[in-house]
């Protein structure tokens, strides 16, 4: 099974986190709490969450 990790740019320190930090590891700041935005894009999902939706084309 694949997982899909997201990165995200520290707005203090401008290093590349993953999204699964709450502070960056580098400087620590305070990193901003993911919402949801009501879009499912594809380029987020996983293979398996792909699949699931879509099945094989």
């Amino acid at each position: 099974m694949s997982k899909t990790i997201k990165y995200v740019e520290c707005a203090h320190c401008c290093e590349v986190v993953g999204t699964y930090y709450v502070t960056c590891p580098y400087c620590g700041y305070k990193l901003a709490a993911r919402r949801p935005t009501g879009m499912d894009p594809l380029y987020g999902m996983t293979d398996d969450e792909f699949y699931k939706r879509f099945g094989s084309m």
